[in-house]
């Protein structure tokens, strides 16, 4: 049986996308809520030193000395964190206008645009789009594996009601990054 395919190449290089609406709305909501705490952490170095997600997203250059390894962070963290922020603003800009954004564009009923009766989005993504795209993809999983406190061995240790659901959506975005490397590696 052929699955779907999600991604598609194209003749230039290009890659094109299918979403369903739902699908759309939440990954531009998860990126609109990483490319914002990666501005707080590029505006507040102290506080993407103290922070643990910065941690994982930001990883020692040097795990046996912890001078260098502070030093080199001091050096190249901001500008890390704002390049980390252009690849989420890449797929926010991608994926365009929210339902709710669009909604107030348009001000129309908003009945008529109930995620049931949407149509799928198409996007298209540059070859530099795929690699901001996959970039996000990491950094969204990697700060859900620490909202997660996913440990080495792959390990869930959060247990809260919001669990399954951050669960669901950290192997969601592996799917999707899993179908973009795929696509790019045809």
């Amino acid at each position: 049986m052929n699955a779907v395919r999600r991604f598609t190449a194209q003749e230039d290089g290009a890659l094109l996308g299918r979403f369903e609406p739902i699908e759309a709305d939440l990954l531009r909501l998860a990126t609109k809520q990483l490319l914002e705490m990666l501005d707080s952490g590029s505006a507040d170095p102290e506080l993407a030193e103290s922070d643990g997600i910065f941690a994982r997203l930001l990883p020692d250059a040097y795990r046996d000395d912890d001078e260098a390894a502070a030093e080199f962070r001091r050096y190249t963290s901001v500008n890390l964190l704002e390049r980390k922020a252009l690849n989420a603003q890449i797929v926010i800009n991608t994926l365009g206008l929210s339902s709710g954004e669009e909604d107030a564009a348009a001000e129309t009923d908003t009945a008529a645009t109930d995620t049931e009766h949407r149509q799928p989005i198409t996007i298209r993504l540059a070859p530099d789009a795929v690699q901001a795209w996959l970039r996000s993809l990491t950094d969204l999983r990697l700060t859900l594996a620490d909202r997660l406190q996913i440990s080495p061995d792959g390990v869930v240790h959060l247990a809260t009601e919001d669990t399954p659901f951050l669960r669901e959506l950290y192997d969601w975005l592996g799917m999707l990054q899993e179908e973009l490397v795929y696509s790019i590696d045809v």
